[in-house]
């Protein structure tokens, strides 16, 4: 058995070292949200700023969540801030990517259930 057998997708497929938010082609777009991982700590940084944000939008004209409303993301270089915040524009743009293999298309929160 040969080690690129053990891999469910080709390990010569080109991978992208740095995630950059003008690169918006379907093929990248579809492979950053279909190979995107999230893990414990990712679920709950989402899970919080969702929470924050649909409360401001089911409370548009409340003075006091709307001066709330902002985001800060830290972290150490190579931690995944913009990757996280690529992908969270995917989701709150509803953005829509079509597979490189065929003509599938899917809205970028349908790549998050089975996550």
């Amino acid at each position: 058995m040969q080690i690129h057998n053990i891999f469910k997708k080709n390990i010569s497929r080109p991978i992208n070292g740095v995630v950059k938010a003008d690169q918006l082609n379907e093929s990248v777009v579809w492979q950053e949200l279909d190979e995107y991982v999230i893990t414990r700590e990712l679920d709950r940084h989402f899970r919080v700023f969702l929470s924050s944000y649909l409360g401001s939008i089911d409370n548009p004209n409340d003075p006091i969540i709307a001066g709330r409303m902002a985001v800060w993301i830290s972290g150490f270089f190579g931690s995944g801030k913009s990757h996280f915040i690529k992908i969270l524009s995917y989701l709150l743009g509803n953005k829509e990517a079509q597979s490189p293999d065929n003509t599938i298309k899917k809205r970028a929160v349908d790549f998050f259930p089975t996550k």
